[in-house]
């Protein structure tokens, strides 16, 4: 790939992951709009059966999380190799086995609608509408699902913006549908009308610019080949997998946190992080463009014997062993405390809990961490200069982004949730605080998981998820139990950061990357929003607590002073002159557009 086509395709991945966030914005904005409109005309509980709905849905659509990478990754990479026809074998083999596996689910949901009124315990008079919406979400959901491979060509090709702007627009289109229908007397049935209309658009519009963009795409019944099956079911089954994880480590905290704490510290918990999770649904979608990038630009793989399936067994299973045996230098203290605690009796659970946790970091310990260390140095690299510097630069600037964000919802993590729900919500500030730095530190895995998908190196993430999730396991029902909500919420931490660093320093060796010079280009520059956080946070510290609404002000006051602290710190330390020169270019550009 040429050097003007690979600034086009870093152009395009910029703009791609801009437009994604931005689009995130507006959606998440739509929906706190929409959800007191809806509630101004249904009851409670028909609001509830529009939950129930997705609920159900959600878990339908993990059958078929994968293949949408799938479409993404390969029609980047045949594109690439100029292979028009490999592109239209996978799209009308994927439409054909996604018919099949959409009518099946639609016949499943169908005979399962008897269950869901039991499980749901919905009221008898509210049965026949919950039937109803249960049914009509479903067709809408499975025909998005069946037809998402037009979706995945648009983001194959990196027409991501075009793709997120049709995903806008039929989001719009959903609204304004919403603000008729309810008016008029349709009731929640008007919200399900809404979301059908608004799928059918989507899919229609995303079809229509497929064949635009890619005029050589023919779809029929002569290209469904069985060949085609391995791209959508080996690497679609590998990110599915993946898929599933994440969900179960995404509510694994919850679940131990109600099971053992109650309800109201898991409310406690949710109200804590939801403004990072919010900010996580906005920068995650900078991501999207990096698996088609990946896979477009792709690379040599140097020193890559094909390991067996004994070997990546085996290697598993050495990196979950190693996440336990890690454990114990946090165990081994935090068991001699409570021994001191309880007067240093022999008989106590603590002392043997030291004796183990010592005697398995030096016994399989210090073989683990030697084997480790040859683990990460060795192994198989790749050959991708461009590669390298796509990786680095996406780091770069969306790091930036996260540390901004984070460090001032860290720092004002206390007024932050008086303005938003008042008071009566002591200590979540501090929980609030701690998943703004889990989520900064997670987040940082997002390019190297996009690449490594680009390049068929899922087993890589696969490795740190396994880490993750036995550290999830150990840490949040051990700290919950012994701690409370904070000893949950530590344990989330303890199960996030450390695979996360892994995942890093993993993805880095694989790219040959330096460590000095991926935090000096990503790392390094998050000082800035770092120190001007600590100025917000000292500022506020030193003022008295006003009302909700002159807290609103006092926090978009110095929310302001945030981001001109921290940009002329960028300016002055950080930015480049290369990065001077695109924000110059990206205001001229606007200013034009603005005059006319």
């Amino acid at each position: 790939m040429g050097t003007g086509k690979t600034k086009t395709l870093g152009r395009r991945v910029a703009a791609g992951s801009i437009m994604g966030m931005g689009a995130n914005v507006v959606f998440l904005a739509s929906r706190l709009a929409l959800t007191p409109f809806i509630l101004a005309y249904v009851s409670l509980a028909d609001f509830g059966l529009w939950s129930v709905c997705f609920i159900v849905l959600s878990y339908a659509g993990l059958t078929a999380f994968g293949i949408q990478n799938a479409y993404v990754k390969y029609v980047a990479q045949y594109n690439a190799e100029g292979n028009l026809e490999s592109a239209s074998v996978l799209v009308s083999t994927g439409l054909v086995v996604m018919t099949g596996v959409s009518l099946v689910l639609f016949a499943a949901l169908l005979g399962c609608v008897p269950l869901f009124m039991t499980l749901f315990d919905i009221d008898p008079d509210l049965r026949e509408l919950a039937g109803f919406m249960i049914l009509g979400t479903a067709a809408a959901f499975l025909l998005d699902l069946t037809f998402s491979a037009f979706r995945g060509v648009l983001e194959g090709m990196q027409e991501i913006v075009l793709s997120r702007s049709v995903w806008l627009a039929a989001t719009l289109l959903e609204l304004a549908l919403v603000f008729v229908f309810l008016p008029l007397g349709y009731g929640i049935r008007g919200v399900l009308y809404a979301y059908a209309l608004k799928t059918v658009f989507e899919v229609l519009v995303n079809m229509l610019f497929a064949f635009r963009k890619v005029p050589g795409l023919r779809v029929g019944p002569r290209y469904v080949r069985r060949e085609a099956l391995h791209a959508l079911f080996v690497f679609g089954g590998k990110v599915q997998f993946l898929g599933v994880l994440g969900i179960f480590l995404g509510t694994f905290d919850r679940i131990v946190t109600t099971a053992m704490l109650g309800l109201s510290a898991t409310g406690l918990f949710e109200v804590a992080r939801k403004l990072p999770f919010t900010g996580r649904s906005i920068t995650g979608a900078a991501f999207v463009p990096f698996l088609p990038a990946a896979s477009s630009l792709g690379g040599d793989w140097l020193e890559s014997p094909a390991p067996t399936v004994q070997q990546k067994f085996r290697k598993y299973m050495a990196l979950c062993l190693l996440a336990l045996v890690g454990s114990c230098f946090l165990i081994a203290p935090l068991a001699f405390y409570d021994w001191q605690q309880r007067g240093y009796g022999w008989s106590e659970p603590s002392f043997w809990a030291m004796c183990l946790s010592v005697l398995l970091l030096f016994l399989p310990g210090i073989q683990l961490f030697a084997w480790l260390r040859r683990f990460i140095s060795g192994g198989e690299y790749l050959e991708s200069p461009k590669l390298v510097e796509l990786y680095l630069t996406g780091c770069r600037h969306i790091n930036l982004v996260n540390f901004t964000l984070y460090a001032f919802l860290a720092a004002a993590a206390n007024e932050l949730l008086y303005t938003w729900l008042g008071t009566g919500y002591d200590g979540a500030e501090h929980i609030m605080r701690v998943i703004c730095i889990v989520s900064l530190v997670h987040l940082a895995t997002g390019a190297g998981t996009a690449v490594f998908k680009g390049v068929n190196r899922t087993g890589r993430e696969l490795e740190y998820t396994l880490m993750q999730l036995v550290l999830a396991l150990l840490w949040i029902p051990g700290l919950a139990w012994s701690y409370g909500l904070y000893g949950a919420v530590l344990g989330v931490a303890l199960s996030t950061i450390p695979p996360s660093c892994y995942f890093i320093v993993r993805t880095n060796q694989a790219l040959r990357i330096a460590w000095r010079e991926y935090f000096v280009r990503t790392v390094l520059p998050g000082f800035a929003p770092i120190l001007s956080g600590g100025l917000v946070w000292l500022v506020l510290s030193q003022l008295p607590q006003f009302s909700r609404w002159t807290t609103l002000f006092v926090l978009g006051g110095l929310g302001l002073g945030y981001l001109t602290v921290t940009a002329f710190l960028l300016w002055a330390l950080f930015v480049t002159q290369e990065e001077m020169g695109m924000v110059r270019n990206a205001f001229s550009r606007l200013w034009a557009k603005l005059r006319g």
